[in-house]
């Protein structure tokens, strides 16, 4: 399969390091542990995605996303090199410079200070290097965890879809929340 735009991208430039995290192209070598952390159900029960798959499920997934210009997936490891999860800048629309983040980390990485870093690199990223003015992004009501994280980067609530999705077994409001480049919280 030949590279995509996307792929280049991702290579070309070194990873992204914050605080805590580091982000990186997504490798096929990481697919198998990216699995493995999405079968955890406290972990899908955060997400919109389909999970748990089979592995098959996740490399269909990986080759999509390799092929998509208007995405950039991160893989995200820590510091010294541990795979925790995965973020990504999704529908990159060049004409307003905006995008959408989605995030997920597995559990035992929850709580850490990992997912504030994460969100705050991939945004500086977003801001500084792809000139992009806004990033947002949607998370259940309930979901606090993620709420306190993306605000400590300066996300603000910015609306409400009422029963917006439907997560075990019952509807959920999904929070929209966005954040403009000066916003951004640097710590």
């Amino acid at each position: 399969m030949s590279e995509s735009l996307a792929d280049d991208f991702a290579r070309v430039r070194p990873p992204l390091e914050g605080q805590l995290v580091r982000l990186r192209a997504v490798e096929e070598d990481d697919l198998p542990r990216l699995n493995e952390l999405l079968w955890d159900p406290s972990v899908t029960a955060q997400l919109r995605a389909t999970w748990p798959q089979p592995l098959g499920g996740t490399r269909e997934w990986w080759q999509r996303a390799r092929g998509a210009n208007y995405e950039r997936h991160f893989a995200i490891a820590t510091l010294a090199g541990e795979l925790i999860g995965n973020c990504a800048l999704r529908h990159i629309d060049p004409r307003p410079r905006k995008a959408d983040l989605g995030i997920f980390l597995g559990r035992p990485f929850w709580d850490q200070g990992f997912g504030t870093d994460a969100v705050r690199t991939v945004c500086r990223f977003a801001f500084r290097e792809m000139n992009l003015q806004r990033v947002d992004l949607e998370v259940f009501e309930g979901n606090q965890r993620a709420r306190r994280a993306y605000e400590k980067v300066g996300f603000k609530e910015e609306g409400r879809l009422r029963r917006g999705h439907f997560v075990e077994g019952r509807h959920v409001d999904v929070i929209v929340m966005g954040v403009l480049a000066e916003e951004l919280i640097e710590e």
